[in-house]
This record gives structure tokens, sequence and C-alpha cells, in this order.
């Protein structure tokens, strides 16, 4: 049993196991960083007119999906406005 002294105390270090804590730390870094990825864009109502679209991050990973929701009406979308997560297009004939 190996003894380390501070401050005129002993520590008693002999139930440290270094693949534990390694284990340990690699496992908070992943569930920190696992929080880290936006969600995907995903239609939250649309027609043949507009579409809302609840996206996170960046607004621009909403328009392809706003693209290809208006092209099924054949029609082009235009963005109109953008709130923390939600994008709103209109979709507006060729």
């Amino acid at each position: 049993m190996r003894r380390f002294a501070r401050n005129d105390t002993f520590i008693d270090v002999s139930g440290f196991n270094p693949i534990l804590a390694l284990v340990i730390a690699v496992g908070m870094a992943g569930a920190v960083l696992s929080g880290c990825t936006a969600p995907h864009p995903n239609v939250r109502e649309g027609d043949a007119n507009s579409v809302e679209i609840g996206y996170g991050g960046d607004v621009a990973s909403a328009m392809p999906l706003a693209r290809r929701h208006c092209a099924q009406f054949e029609r082009v979308s235009l963005f109109v406005e953008a709130t923390i997560d939600l994008a709103s297009f209109k979709c507006v004939r060729r």
C-alpha cells in the first residue's frame, strides 16, 4: 500500500485504477460532445403555398428541405423569416 503525505495527513492511493479513470473520462467527454450536434431539419407544417421548417443551428440547413417540399407542388421556395428554431418559406410558382 502506497501512501503520500500531504499537510501532515496521509492519503491512501492504493485503490486508484488508471484504466477506470480513463474510461470515465472518455465517457464524460462523449456525453458532453453528444449534445453539440444540432437536430436535423424537419417539416413542422406545410402545404402548396408555404412551409415551416424546424431546425437547429444554421437556418441554411432548412433551405434544402423547403426546396424539396415546394418542388412537389412544382413551386420554388422563398425565404420569409426565421426564429431561433423555426424557418418560414413561401412556395411560389416558377
